[in-house]
């Protein structure tokens, strides 16, 4: 008997829009409000909303007559940056610079084509959205009922919308384990498949590090030009990068839809502050984009009705899935148990032994 529970998966689709005089204001004035309640919970070392939102409000009503619902607002995004601030061990408190606002669902609404934000009290803000066959797919879900709308995002040129849907994850008598690589995805289920997925980002990565270590030579001579060249192929890269991770991703969720497999992957959350190799291979694992994939695979899968699961790392590819023994390198990419002889690909193995974790039958049925 299956077990169902019903999860909502959050989307955010991006729209874009022709920002006016108001819209640079109203951006402009939140950017204050976010300072403003940073500055107020630092002095104070505040860190719950409640009391800095408490804190903040007369004199917020002083500076600012806009709806109420821009202080709350306000008073989360500071928080958040404090707590953040406080993560890296930082003295000084931070600062928002970048002209951005959030909004829940209270301070606007969402027609489709575009959104109306409720500026004061009776008094509204008109923006139209642009939009194109990907954002078009979200808005007629939307206008069948069948997705709902949270806290929206504006920045200068963007507004951001999360759509939401509530989906039943059941839980699959059969698994896939994803182990992510710098170069493939080797995915092996238990019923069994084994699917391997070459990649690209590697290359890309290095590619873009040699276009932009030649434009540092020319920094010296020409900074301006070498400072619009190194935007120009970082944004590139991060286009590549982005454009790839959904191929792949979607690859693999269709793979584990057909199959109706549950996902597991490594919980890799913090590996790259115990990276500690040599400047080359630190900075190939510091671009390694595993943490990209494994947010596009889960929100995929969970649109699909895949749950997710996440596994500890430790031993996936040094440990022998039958015996427990360690396992040595045998070959290019083989590995072979000490004690029992168990030998297969190094990425096959570590797939079963999070497959193992998860409680599924050993040896695997093949």
């Amino acid at each position: 008997m299956c077990i169902l529970s019903i999860v909502e998966v959050y989307l955010g689709v991006p729209f874009g829009y022709e920002p006016n005089d108001e819209m640079r204001k109203l951006l402009e004035d939140f950017r204050d409000m976010i300072n403003f309640c940073i500055d107020y919970a630092h002095k104070r070392r505040i860190t719950s909303f409640a009391k800095l939102r408490k804190g903040v409000y007369e004199e917020w009503k002083r500076r600012w007559d806009y709806s109420t619902h821009f202080c709350h607002s306000a008073c989360k995004i500071a928080l958040a940056m404090l707590k953040k601030h406080r993560k890296k061990h930082k003295k000084e408190k931070p600062e928002a610079k970048k002209l951005f606002m959030q909004l829940d669902p209270v301070l606007y609404k969402f027609y489709g084509d575009g959104v109306r934000i409720s500026v004061r009290p009776r008094q509204f803000l008109f923006i139209n959205l642009k939009f194109g066959e990907y954002q078009k797919k979200f808005i007629d879900s939307w206008k069948e009922g069948k997705l709902k709308t949270g806290e929206m995002t504006i920045n200068e040129d963007k507004i951001i919308i999360p759509f939401k849907k509530g989906v039943d994850l059941q839980n699959p008598k059969e698994w896939i384990a994803i182990d992510i690589n710098e170069s493939n995805i080797t995915a092996v289920s238990s019923n069994p498949h084994v699917l391997r997925v070459d990649h690209e980002l590697r290359t890309v990565h290095t590619t873009y590090f040699i276009i932009r270590r030649n434009i540092q030579k020319l920094a010296k001579y020409k900074p301006r030009t070498a400072r619009r060249l190194l935007k120009k192929y970082s944004d590139r890269e991060k286009r590549r990068t982005r454009d790839l991770c959904h191929k792949i991703s979607r690859e693999i969720v269709n793979f584990a839809k057909q199959h109706n497999l549950g996902i597991l992957m490594e919980d890799l959350k913090g590996i790259r502050k115990r990276i500690k190799r040599g400047r080359m291979l630190n900075r190939r694992l510091h671009n390694w984009n595993f943490r990209m994939l494994q947010f596009y695979i889960e929100y995929k899968a969970k649109l699909n009705g895949l749950p997710v699961e996440y596994v500890s790392p430790r031993g996936t590819s040094s440990l022998c899935p039958i015996c427990g023994g360690r396992l040595a390198p045998n070959g290019h990419r083989l590995m072979r148990c000490l004690r029992c002889g168990y030998e297969k690909d190094r990425d096959v193995t570590a797939g079963i032994n999070m497959l193992r974790m998860r409680g599924a039958p050993l040896p695997l049925k093949a």
